[in-house]
């Protein structure tokens, strides 16, 4: 295949047409005039536009770059010479795109060639992908101004492979990368993150069902403890009763029973807080407790709320591209194609008529201005109402989803509310608790505290009514009784088992309260499941990663060593050839030590690797594995070598050789050499802009 002429408006063109010529076709043009844009021209011809990529911080796009200059479509026109006959390829830019439009057709007969498409185009032509032909048959002269490492690494990849991109040094390492990023071996990464939380879930879990089985027990025990201190309590009431009928009579006994409660009620009254503030915590234990069981009703329905949320997006979306549609069919001009046609034939009736002079009687002079009146009216009939109104839509979609977004806006804010009320009630709870007992710490041993003050309040004003009927009593009897000794000892055993058996039960409740406040600040056990199964499955996701990474790199590997060693040698022969040509025999000798490294050998055999080469020599090796590179991938095709360049860092007597290689290899291929220095003095015709 061979590129005859080229024409378009792309970059700097501005549509000139370009003729190159057989064999050696050498243009000089100096910096700035267009030799980059040439290439990008030719290759997008070849194998089109992407106009999905997009400009970066670094780099523009094609079709940003190469946005033709004096302001017309883009647009291109390249003939080529393919299977002996002229070929010419179109592209335009459509509704599709830039450069979408696509025509490939004989030169000399004008059919079509209808074994090129837009998307095959220089497959067909040059037997190769857009990538092998950047790697081979198109080469730029900047690779020679790249750091010497980098430099290197492309030189290692193309005496590997042919390529120029150094893909598989690149993919792995970024499988080497993501590896890291999932398990770097010492402990970092998404996998160990993953384990430690699914170890202090599991952790957290056994903890909570220990407290939990405790907590059970410990109920169990405070219900026994109770039932011993009521029937202490019972029994004791039940002597003391016997004991004061019998010793003093109904007098003394109200006399005892008062003495009694009255020791009762300053024992209750001594360890007492003010009534007042202990009301005052109260109710604020009170709004703390409905503040958790809001929050937590509000923390429930987050994730229903957020899904919720998603699929009625989704579903507006939805509606508003079939609304789009539908809209966009309906807007579709219908014009009555009849009425156009029988304006058409009614024209042409007027124009005939005119110019034969056909006869009509009296109507004659008048028939050619009633017939294109008519095609006038048939015209205007044809067009009208072609392009139909439009209703308005039925739904204000950005309303929808303004509505959908404050909606959630509003939940999300209901529970931030629910947290925040949370938080002012837990400080306002242990606020009025510290009035009372200022050693209190924490929210749970506050509300123990204030429910057993409760108690002691609620207790005295039983013992304060007591005594009141006993006082009540009292007056009324004027007999007075003797004291019976003999059960003042079972009494008073008897009260002190009661009292022992109530402290204890007391203590056992105490206990409990705590226990059921360490669970509940360890959270549910649903959650807690909820996040092991999370962080398990998020793991078993790690390891199936980490697996396909690794089968990736073994398979990456695996076929580059399969293709360095069937490309590699061929690469190498021929490269050594075009290198000891071009250095005069200098270096005669190619080598790919045991990693794969390129290295030079001159004449007394010492292998010098790229990076210890003079700047010039290792250009030079570059140069030669390119051509190496091209001629191994192309095969038997004729592919044109498109040359950017390529001697930008050479010296003359350098260029010199590298011309004349380029002649040799012209006589096998079309090699069109774009360059701003001059070459004339060796005899290359070349064609100036």
């Amino acid at each position: 295949m061979k590129i005859l002429s080229i024409q378009g408006h792309f970059g700097n063109m501005n549509g000139q047409k370009i003729d190159f010529s057989d064999r050696l076709c050498c243009r000089v043009l100096p910096n700035g005039w267009g030799k980059t844009t040439l290439c990008a021209f030719i290759r997008v011809m070849l194998y089109g536009l992407n106009t999905a990529r997009r400009d970066t911080a670094s780099a523009l796009s094609d079709k940003t770059k190469y946005y033709p200059q004096d302001g017309k479509p883009m647009s291109g026109r390249m003939t080529v010479e393919f299977a002996g006959r002229p070929v010419t390829i179109v592209r335009e830019s459509n509704r599709a795109g830039m450069m979408q439009g696509f025509q490939a057709f004989y030169e000399d007969t004008g059919e079509q060639c209808t074994l090129l498409t837009a998307r095959n185009c220089g497959h067909v032509l040059l037997g190769m992908g857009e990538d092998a032909f950047l790697s081979s048959a198109m080469i730029d002269g900047l690779d020679m101004t790249r750091p010497s490492s980098e430099l290197s690494e492309i030189i290692l990849s193309m005496a590997q492979s042919g390529d120029t991109n150094a893909r598989c040094g690149t993919a792995l390492k970024t499988l080497a990368r993501w590896r890291l990023d999932l398990n770097s071996g010492n402990g970092h990464g998404e996998q160990p993150r993953l384990e430690e939380d699914c170890r202090a879930a599991e952790k957290r879990l056994a903890e909570i069902a220990a407290l939990e089985n405790k907590t059970a027990a410990q109920r169990a025990h405070v219900q026994k403890m109770q039932a011993e201190a009521d029937k202490a309590r019972e029994t004791y009431e039940k002597l003391y009763l016997v004991y004061a009928g019998k010793m003093v009579g109904e007098e003394s006994q109200l006399r005892i029973l008062k003495a009694d409660s009255e020791k009762r009620i300053r024992n209750l009254k001594d360890g007492l807080p003010d009534e007042i503030l202990l009301r005052e915590a109260e109710e604020a234990l009170y709004g703390y407790e409905g503040a958790v069981r809001l929050e937590r009703e509000k923390r429930s329905g987050m994730p229903y709320v957020d899904s919720n949320y998603k699929h009625k997006m989704r579903e507006v979306d939805a509606r508003k591209t079939s609304e789009e549609v539908k809209r966009n069919r309906a807007t579709r001009p219908r014009i009555r194609w009849a009425a156009l046609i029988l304006a058409l034939l009614l024209a042409v009736a007027a124009a005939g008529t005119a110019l034969s002079g056909a006869d009509f009687g009296i109507l004659t002079k008048y028939m050619p201005y009633l017939l294109s009146g008519m095609a006038a009216l048939s015209l205007l009939l044809s067009f009208l109402g072609s392009v139909p109104r439009l209703d308005d839509p039925d739904e204000d979609y950005d309303e929808s989803k303004q509505q959908l977004a404050l909606e959630h806006r509003r939940t999300v804010d209901d529970q931030h509310m629910a947290a925040s009320v949370l938080q002012e009630e837990y400080d306002t709870a242990l606020r009025a608790a510290r009035k009372l007992w200022p050693n209190a710490e924490t929210i749970e041993q506050a509300g123990e505290w204030i429910r057993a003050a409760r108690d002691d309040w609620q207790a005295l004003r039983r013992e304060q009514s007591k005594l009141q009927d006993i006082l009540v009593q009292m007056k009324r009897l004027n007999e007075a009784s003797e004291k019976d000794e003999t059960h003042k000892s079972e009494v008073d055993t008897a009260r002190v088992r009661a009292s022992r058996t109530r402290q204890a039960a007391e203590e056992a409740q105490q206990a409990l309260s705590q226990m059921e406040g360490r669970l509940q600040a360890y959270g549910s056990r649903a959650e807690w499941q909820n996040a092991l199964e999370n962080a398990q499955q998020a793991l078993r996701r790690a390891e199936i990663q980490l697996e396909a990474i690794r089968m990736a790199e073994e398979a990456i590997k695996s076929e580059n060593a399969a293709l360095s060693a069937r490309i590699s040698p061929q690469i190498t022969e021929l490269a050594q050839q075009y290198l000891a040509y071009l250095t005069s025999d200098s270096y005669k000798e190619i080598k790919l030590d045991s990693s794969l490294r390129a290295r030079c050998a001159g004449d007394d055999g010492t292998l010098l690797d790229a990076l210890r080469l003079s700047s010039g020599t290792r250009d030079q090796l570059y140069f030669a594995l390119r051509l190496a590179v091209c001629q191994v991938l192309s095969g038997k095709e004729s592919v044109p070598l498109v040359l950017d360049d390529p001697f930008l860092t050479w010296d003359n007597k350098r260029m010199e050789r590298g011309l004349r290689l380029l002649q040799t290899l012209s006589k096998e291929r079309q090699i069109i050499l774009l360059t701003c220095r001059q070459a004339g003095r060796l005899g290359i015709s070349k064609k100036e802009e």
